[in-house]
């Protein structure tokens, strides 16, 4: 991308943070646009994650003296059986960022703990937290006899990212992890039957990640970068 183009993105990026969508819209270079677009995308997510971060700071200001516990018995209970496992919990403990490595301990003690119950994987999916960031999945988890709900997350390094898979402890994990697999090369260690769910076995790159460039053919096939009625 040459300096005249970064400078058009750049300028039309500004004004569509200050309300004008115009200037991204009228870029006639589909290409260009789709670039601009994702730059606002991601501009917009820096500016809510510093001010997020300056509402954080401010509220630890003005009470520092008060501990942050879990604010949910499963947060509490998960925190007292593995304090050494978990990263950060939210404010309402509803959603809890753990280490990976004894994940598939962890699930089967979710699963089976008399105060957790959580027999029910509702839904797994990955996440792009960002270039040069970590990757994560989330597993939203639901017990049928308590009604009570629990969101886990789990990051993986970028550049190898490993997590051990829970397939064998809930089932509807199975594709939903080789579906994780297929879009953002996460490796389940463990999985009984890990290897793509929407692409060829031999497609290259992991879709959904944010630095995905897509092959330029595929068996001879030209692989088109723009389609019409896309956007």
């Amino acid at each position: 991308m040459t300096a005249d183009q970064e400078k058009l993105i750049s300028e039309a990026v500004e004004k569509a943070l200050a309300g004008d969508m115009d200037s991204i819209n009228a870029i006639e270079d589909r290409s260009l646009r789709a670039k601009a677009k994702a730059a606002l995308v991601k501009a917009k997510r820096a500016a809510k994650a510093e001010q997020k971060t300056e509402t954080s700071d401010d509220a630890k200001s003005a009470d520092s003296s008060v501990p942050q516990e879990p604010g949910s018995p499963l947060a509490s209970l998960l925190t007292a059986f593995y304090p050494g496992e978990i990263v950060e919990s939210s404010n309402d403990g509803n959603s809890i960022q753990i280490k990976p490595e004894k994940w598939e301990e962890i699930a089967v003690f979710l699963r089976d703990h008399a105060d957790a119950l959580l027999d029910q994987l509702e839904c797994l999916t990955g996440v792009d937290l960002g270039e040069g960031e970590e990757l994560q999945v989330r597993y939203n988890l639901h017990s049928m006899k308590h009604r009570h709900k629990l969101e886990v997350l789990i990051n993986a390094d970028r550049n190898s990212p490993e997590i051990p898979s829970v397939e064998t402890v809930w089932r509807m994990a199975d594709w939903f992890e080789r579906e994780t697999y297929d879009m953002y090369g996460i490796v389940f260690n463990g999985h009984r039957d890990l290897r793509r769910l929407l692409c060829p076995e031999d497609w290259e790159g992991w879709p959904l990640r944010k630095d995905y460039e897509e092959q330029k053919t595929y068996h001879g096939i030209v692989v088109p970068k723009v389609k019409e009625g896309w956007e």
